[in-house]
């Protein structure tokens, strides 16, 4: 019965004009965004060729990481030219996409549009499932007959998830196929199952919001009210909430500006130097690689200090976030991709470890110094370390919410 209800639900989709305008839209979209950011990457590419460190330089640059493609996040910032001294970094300028309008709007990738555009479309599928079939009164003739109301349910959801998981995922397949034939954009089979799974997490996305549709015009009588509703929750859910989060955070978590950390390095530097000089103003003799010693120990001290403070407000930040699925869904769609908070703090250890090592050689007076080199966490990695506690998330919401929706539905007047 369940299936002969999704089908039914599927050719009806499939005759109604609203599908194809929803489908169409998304899709453009989709290719517009994956067009869009491929041509991003590779001026980002070539800016890195140009500006790619000589051998023997001090200095840690990456370069843009092909899965920012479809989740930027922060990949332009990972990829930031890092001169290393002994007092600290010299943070110099990234590999710009020389498009103006990022300054002032989010970069409009696959995360993006998922994350705005599909879980709106989601909702507009669910929005009148039940009120406007109570509307109609075809839903209490439905129910008139040996069907139960949480195998209509059933039925109606797997109906109009499979009218919108097929042509998005076979949409977002052949654009990621398009990229992938640009020979600028090289893409190994590890980057292809990273985005398999960027689209199925998109999939469990969809399915929440798609359920929450469902749950809401289970609530109401007329569909006009459930549209109104849901368009409240989705305003709050994808943007309010995940920037209160952050508010709220920065209030509970004081972080120094990177100001107070450049000049308590400075003062670190002039304080050693200080010492390698006698109060008659003559130089001690043997006392210079002690004060670099120091000056890097002290550096290191302040930039763990101020790196403890800053991951106390990512991780309280983030704790309060998750209660929008939107932010979770962000959280590990980056995070897989290699381009979120948890693959940028690890690329900042692996610094701090590069440039003790080039102090260890100037003490030594080795030259060419080592080349920075960076290895991206496996995915394994990726999802023990956080990323599959917000897929759990995303799928027990959307079990929950759908679950509320069935009950809703057994109390629901059909009348």
């Amino acid at each position: 019965m369940i299936g002969t209800i999704a089908k039914k639900e599927i050719v009806n989709n499939l005759l109604s004009y609203k599908f194809f305008i929803v489908i169409l839209l998304a899709s453009v979209l989709i290719f517009t965004s994956l067009f869009v950011m491929a041509r991003d990457y590779k001026a980002r590419l070539a800016d890195y060729q140009i500006n790619k460190p000589a051998a023997g330089e001090a200095i840690a640059v990456l370069p843009p990481n092909p899965l920012s493609i479809l989740a930027k996040g922060l990949d332009e910032s990972m990829a930031r030219s890092i001169g290393i001294g002994v007092t600290g970094f010299d943070v110099q300028s990234g590999q710009k996409s020389g498009n103006v309008i990022y300054a002032f709007f989010p970069a409009p990738d696959f995360v993006y549009i998922v994350k705005l555009v599909m879980s709106l479309v989601a909702l507009l599928f669910g929005f009148d499932q039940i009120s406007r079939e109570k509307e109609d009164g075809t839903l209490k003739l439905a129910l008139s007959n040996s069907v139960s109301r949480s195998a209509l349910l059933a039925g109606k959801w797997l109906g109009n998830f499979f009218s919108l998981a097929v042509p998005f995922t076979i949409v977002t397949c052949l654009g990621i196929a398009l990229v992938g034939l640009d020979p600028a954009i090289r893409l190994s089979a590890g980057h292809l199952g990273r985005m398999a799974w960027l689209v199925a997490l998109s999939l469990v996305y969809i399915a929440l919001f798609l359920s929450l549709g469902f749950l809401v015009s289970a609530l109401t009588q007329r569909s006009a009210s459930s549209l109104v509703v849901l368009l409240l929750l989705w305003a709050g859910l994808v943007f309010v909430l995940p920037n209160l989060g952050t508010l709220a955070a920065r209030q509970i978590v004081k972080v120094p500006s990177t100001k107070a950390l450049s000049e308590k390095r400075q003062q670190i530097w002039t304080s050693e130097i200080l010492k390698t000089y006698t109060k008659e103003g003559k130089w001690r003799e043997g006392t210079w690689n002690d004060r670099i010693l120091a000056i890097n120990r002290e550096s290191n001290r302040l930039e763990e200090d101020y790196r403890r403070q800053a991951d106390r407000l990512v991780r309280l930040s983030k704790t309060i976030n998750r209660i929008s699925p939107a932010a979770g869904f962000v959280y590990a769609a980056t995070d897989i991709a290699g381009t979120g908070i948890g693959e940028d703090s690890r690329l900042k250890e692996d610094i701090i470890r590069h440039k003790n090592r080039i102090v260890d050689d100037i003490i030594g007076n080795k030259r060419p110094f080592p080349a920075f080199t960076y290895r991206y966490r496996s995915l394994g990695r990726v999802l023990a370390e956080g990323s599959l506690i917000d897929i759990a998330w995303l799928l027990a919401a959307a079990l929950i919410v759908f679950g509320v929706g069935a009950a809703a539905l057994r109390r629901y007047d059909v009348r």
